[in-house]
């Protein structure tokens, strides 16, 4: 139970990390952008990166049903 919590608190402390960097780059690039598109710029940004995100968590959770692919993704690290 405890080790479960743990690692709870570690995936949300990645996410909010992830969360605030992707937020970073979506502002840089909106700034070169004249302030009429930077509301859509942002809006597109936070979209992609939702889905995206949502994209790659759904195959890594599928890819790591393989066996050799944990012991791949194991060795690598």
């Amino acid at each position: 139970m405890i080790e479960q919590s743990i690692i709870l608190i570690q995936i949300i402390f990645i996410d909010i990390i992830m969360a605030a960097d992707n937020a970073i780059i979506i502002g840089l690039i909106a700034a070169n952008f004249a302030p009429k598109n930077r509301k859509q710029i942002i809006m597109w940004g936070v979209l992609a990166a939702f889905v995206l995100r949502m994209l790659f968590a759904l195959s890594a959770t599928y890819l790591f049903g393989f066996p050799y692919i944990k012991i791949l993704g194991g060795l690598l690290l």
